[in-house]
């Protein structure tokens, strides 16, 4: 029983090793092609299922599309539907585990381990050897579940929790959810399979389970999240667990399907475990707007006064560590401000927006920004150096950005009531155009949150470039107008409206990078 519990331990620490290599090799752009990932349900579970696939942790994968959902970067339905192809993607590793190249698990740790040694190489590396182990891990588990190395009792044990295949899929579940790596059981499961210790049906079940199991850390993470965020996490459990359920009623057909794929053991338990994660996802597409409309009735948003979360009396006593707590606190209100900005996208590319969850968020703003602005003039008249300054302008500079997007919404929200609508071009020109400022807003909010000085300093290098993009787009839409459209005559205050405020967003959005870089910059020097 040890040596198999130190080849789970083996494959464990290869699977996270690995994960953390690949999120290490591309994990700031992976995120920013899941935060963009905002125009469907179909094209968010697409985008979940192919970035976990590289970086191969879909738990903690469930975990970011959380947080982005928190954040309002994506709204419940896509970060529903990401998370169950986040989910599906993870189940990769499995099917990398299933090709019998045990024998060159330890060459290909040695492999990885010295090419780790050359930087250039470090990540890569690292995945490698992360991949050997788990290959390792996982032929310690089948050598340890051969008869000889395990008597008759265990065997009697495992034959008394595969005849009942809700006692399989309990455990799974358990275990997973103790582990938070579905691919963990799934390779308990293979391993038990291709020692010939549990019939195929058994093996399913175990499956079904770890899927359903997996849910629970992201069920976990949004505990203390928003409505938004809870709803995806809860959203996924019921779904998982009754498709689970579902499953376990045609255990018998199932099992017999995966046999009629071919295949070896272990790809018969690899295949059952993406197949399974993969059509549940695909199922559920069609249905996720109704289960979030069932969820907003089962968790309605709470209502009351935001507070805030990282401002501490007891910390003004230290300025450095108040400042650290105020720069925290201004990054939370660039979550919600990016947040609205990403409804602001969604309104304009597909012609209607919410609007009163981004006048909602508005308020949040004022409130966060009125409290940090009381901190820091506490924390100045303490003699707070430059930084400090820096940051009152960074908390005003968000509050009028959050101000400028709701202007945009409203302007959108105004014209529908009229039933008047933007030309063909024209919504194309002011969808590409708030995309553009809105990724430049997230560089910006990437560098507040980091410190990064070089993409503060490229953000604001690109303002003359963004603003005569803007001028053209303007110039374009007069061009239409001489043409006489009709359709462009009478939304043309409107569109010219919105172009000039999308123009006063870059210019903030700008402003907002010159203050990060300045603030760091002092605290830099202060330090």
């Amino acid at each position: 029983m040890l040596t198999l519990l130190g080849g789970l331990a083996l494959f464990l620490i290869g699977l996270s090793q690995a994960s953390r290599a690949l999120e290490a090799l591309g994990g700031s752009t992976l995120r920013a092609w899941l935060s963009r990932a905002t125009r469907g349900v179909a094209r968010a579970f697409f985008v979940g299922t192919l970035v976990t696939a590289v970086v191969q942790s879909g738990t903690a994968m469930t975990v970011t599309v959380i947080s982005l959902v928190e954040a309002g970067v994506l709204a419940a339905a896509e970060g529903l539907a990401m998370s169950m192809g986040a989910i599906a993607g993870g189940t990769v590793a499995l099917q990398l585990a299933a090709f019998r190249v045990y024998d060159y698990a330890l060459p290909i740790i040695a492999v990885g381990y010295f090419a780790s040694l050359w930087k250039p190489l470090r990540h890569g590396g690292r995945a490698l050897a992360g991949i050997g182990l788990f290959f390792l891990g996982l032929d310690v588990m089948i050598k340890a579940l051969t008869p000889e190395t395990q008597g008759p009792l265990m065997q009697l044990a495992l034959d008394a929790v595969a005849a009942n295949p809700l006692w399989m899929a309990g455990l799974a579940l358990v275990f997973t959810a103790l582990v938070h790596s579905s691919n963990a059981a799934a390779a308990m499961a293979m391993a038990f399979y291709v020692a010939g210790r549990i019939p195929l049906e058994a093996g399913l079940a175990a499956v079904v389970g770890a899927a359903v199991g997996t849910t629970f850390t992201p069920l976990l993470a949004a505990m203390g999240a928003g409505a938004e965020a809870r709803r995806v996490a809860l959203g996924h459990l019921i779904w998982k667990a009754a498709f689970g359920l579902v499953a376990l009623l045609l255990l018998e057909p199932l099992s017999g399907a995966v046999a009629a794929l071919g295949g070896s053991a272990a790809r018969q338990v690899a295949n059952a475990h993406t197949l399974f994660n993969l059509i549940a996802g695909l199922v559920a597409l069609p249905f996720i707007p109704a289960l979030v409309r069932l969820l907003e009735r089962m968790l309605p948003e709470r209502r009351g006064a935001v507070t805030p979360k990282y401002l501490s009396e007891e910390a003004l006593g230290t300025p450095e560590l108040a400042l650290s707590l105020a720069l925290r606190e201004v990054v939370r209100i660039s979550d919600h401000v990016q947040g609205m900005m990403a409804t602001a996208v969604r309104a304009l590319a597909q012609g209607e927006g919410d609007l009163a969850s981004v006048q909602e968020r508005e308020e949040k703003v004022d409130r966060l920004t009125q409290a940090v602005v009381m901190y820091l003039a506490r924390l100045k008249s303490q003699g707070g150096g430059e930084a400090v300054e820096k940051l009152l302008l960074l908390a005003g500079e968000l509050e009028h950005l959050a101000d400028q997007i709701r202007r945009l919404l409203k302007q959108q929200d105004k014209l529908r009531s009229q039933g008047l609508e933007f030309s063909p071009e024209g919504r194309a020109e002011l969808s590409e155009a708030a995309s553009r400022v809105y990724g430049r807003m997230q560089r910006a909010f990437t560098a507040l949150a980091t410190g990064n000085h070089v993409l503060a300093r490229e953000v604001v290098g690109e303002h003359a470039e963004t603003e005569a993009y803007l001028q053209k787009l303007r110039q374009a839409h007069l061009s239409r107008l001489e043409a006489g459209r009709p359709e462009s005559r009478a939304t043309s205050a409107a569109h010219l409206d919105m172009l000039m405020t999308l123009d006063v967003i870059d210019a903030e959005v700008t402003r907002v990078a010159e203050l990060a870089d300045a603030v760091y910059g002092s605290r830099d020097g202060e330090a």
